[in-house]
């Protein structure tokens, strides 16, 4: 297990509404100071160009560091509007290339929508209002983790 700072990275594109839970959530973790290392934002955001340089420079700059990844996703599994965990990061612009190349340690997903013959198409039309209340879900999800996790265990608990 890894045990430097978290780093959060938000990954989706500011263009396409329903790709910018990611951005949404950088933004949000962004404003309340979070004690974690941030990457993806909707004024800098870390998307299917340049994931993997932000992965390197991740790995470089924090070799201790747990990667929590976040995402959107369509997806049947849960209902649309809800959160999934996942081991083995998230995999950026599977929608689109069906191609699987995880990122992270731990991956969260908004599920934005269901799957469609067009995905492109369905995350474009994916409201702002769902991808807000989304990103909002996972910031309090998070922050509640982190807490859990960095603040809250005496030093026999963190050794064990």
């Amino acid at each position: 297990m890894k045990d430097g700072t978290p780093v959060i990275l938000c990954v989706g594109s500011e263009k396409i509404s329903g790709d910018s839970v990611g951005p949404a959530v950088g933004d949000i973790l962004r404003r309340v100071n979070v004690r974690c290392f941030v990457y993806g934002t909707t004024k800098n955001p870390v998307n299917g160009k340049n994931v993997e340089s932000y992965v390197n420079m991740i790995k470089y700059a924090h070799p201790n560091s747990p990667i929590i990844a976040i995402d959107a996703c369509l997806s049947g599994a849960l209902n649309e509007g809800g959160i999934e965990i996942k081991r083995g990061g998230v995999n950026p612009k599977k929608a689109l290339t069906k191609k699987q190349n995880p990122v992270g340690d731990v991956g969260i997903l908004g599920i934005v929508d269901e799957p469609s013959d067009n995905p492109l198409s369905t995350l474009m039309a994916v409201s702002w209002d769902k991808v807000e209340k989304i990103s909002n879900n996972i910031q309090k999800l998070l922050k509640t983790v982190l807490y859990m996790c960095l603040f809250s265990k005496t030093d026999a608990e963190i050794r064990a």
